[in-house]
């Protein structure tokens, strides 16, 4: 028996073996000559790609943490998606008493008006409780409806593993996250620019006195890798902290460099560790990696470089044809690699990245080597049939990536598939002539089974 469950266990391993290969997200040094990558101390983390989407480097990025005041985030958003900033807002008692004692906050009374954009300097900059309930307030009525706007805007930005209890992020049972959610949720925050432009502020922020206060108040950013803070970062354009006891030191941060804009988020770390994590894998990326964008190669895709034939068949088209990417799609590889060095691959439904729509969608996966570094999707465009809309009336091309945390996605290559049955078929007939062999000469001598005892 202990034989047969040998044998079985050395099929496993090499029926697995040959053909299966688990994508690093985050670092392939030694193929593209990169430096070391930074050691990540931090138990949540995602960074993100802001404009594809695509994630670079994640850590239990699907696991459920709580986010503290990161939330505010998601609360700012709603507000300038909802409101003008010049609204005015009137605090009530309930959303002043909703602050327990050592809560952030803005020391605002009862009855006091705030515009909105005073108020959402408050909310970002002070990370003030009252505040976040007194927005939520003025947009859902009541925090209660204010949450259900916030799950329901999780949901649209693709936040599914996401549900909110409140606007300010106090620690819940049913109030939680994760990296890659509140990633997503930082990336609508980043392509909104009213909103950024408060998450950036780094100078002193004045409020002048109120209908319910004589004095000026002054506030100044909580986080601390704009100008001025403790982790200054030269790229940095904003974030948000958080801290409870059982989320431990959060953080979401903006940085961009020339084009490439990134998002990092760091769940359950400690207030020196989220900064430090966050500014390495800004710096790895940043230092190492560069854009190289698609469309000033669309000529490849019609004078043979990539075999679009199939594509092309499946249009039933009397008119002119065009193949290409959307503006400014992009792969984002080590500033070591070429786009000559590049192998472009076509393939259709066999494909994650594949839409699944008849009628001219396919997927390019290009790779370096034997290591995938990105996809496109791409479209026949009938312009004189569509003007200019796309098949079927859908817009011409849209960029796709596939890589999301590392180990998730198996790439088979069925000659790697055959081979690895062939070597299973050959050595598995191998070890039955040794076994039976074994067993002849047992039977003979009486005493070759005392060493599997």
């Amino acid at each position: 028996m202990k034989i047969k469950k040998f044998i079985i266990l050395v099929l496993s391993v090499i029926m697995i073996c040959p053909f299966s290969r688990a994508v690093d997200t985050y670092a392939d040094e030694d193929s593209f000559g990169l430096p070391e990558f930074p050691e990540i101390s931090s138990d949540y983390v995602v960074l993100m790609d802001a404009d594809s989407g695509e994630v670079l480097y994640s850590s239990n990025a699907d696991s459920k943490c709580y986010p503290a005041s990161t939330t505010k985030l998601l609360t700012g958003l709603l507000t300038v998606e909802n409101c003008a900033l010049t609204d005015v807002i009137t605090f009530s008692e309930t959303a002043v008493n909703s602050i327990e004692y050592g809560d952030a906050n803005a020391s605002i009374s009862a009855g006091e008006q705030l515009t909105v954009e005073q108020a959402l300097y408050c909310l970002i900059l002070r990370s003030a409780n009252e505040v976040a309930y007194g927005l939520a307030e003025y947009i859902g009525q009541t925090a209660a409806s204010f949450a259900s706007m916030m799950n329901s805007r999780a949901e649209e930005l693709g936040a599914i593993n996401t549900h909110f209890t409140n606007p300010s992020g106090l620690s819940d049972e049913f109030h939680y996250t994760t990296a890659y959610d509140m990633a997503l949720i930082a990336k609508a925050c980043f392509d909104n620019k009213t909103l950024m432009n408060i998450i950036s502020y780094s100078d002193l922020y004045t409020i002048p006195p109120t209908n319910k206060s004589n004095f000026t108040r002054y506030y100044r950013h909580r986080y601390q890798m704009l100008s001025g803070g403790d982790f200054a970062y030269e790229y940095s354009m904003g974030g948000k902290t958080g801290y409870t006891d059982d989320a431990g030191s959060c953080l979401v941060s903006f940085a961009q460099k020339d084009d490439l804009r990134l998002i990092c988020v760091i769940m359950k770390s400690t207030d020196t560790g989220r900064y430090e994590d966050t500014i390495s894998l800004f710096d790895y990326y940043f230092n190492n990696y560069q854009k190289i964008y698609l469309d000033d190669y669309d000529t490849g895709l019609s004078t043979g470089n990539i075999d679009i034939l199939n594509l092309v068949n499946k249009i039933d088209s009397t008119t002119d044809i065009s193949v290409g990417f959307a503006e400014n799609s992009y792969l984002l590889v080590p500033d070591s690699v070429t786009m000559s060095e590049l192998t472009g691959i076509v393939t259709y439904a066999d494909n994650p990245a594949y839409t699944g729509k008849e009628g001219g969608f396919a997927c390019i996966s290009y790779y370096y080597e034997n290591i995938n570094v990105g996809n496109a999707t791409i479209m026949i465009n009938d312009s004189a049939q569509n003007n200019g809309t796309g098949f079927n009336g859908v817009p011409a091309v849209s960029y796709e990536t596939f890589r999301r945390d590392s180990g998730n996605i198996i790439y088979i290559n069925i000659f790697y598939v055959l081979g690895g049955i062939f070597a299973s078929l050959l050595i598995a007939f191998i070890i039955v002539l040794a076994v039976r062999k074994r067993r002849r000469r047992t039977g003979r001598h009486g005493s070759g089974k005392l060493r599997f005892k």
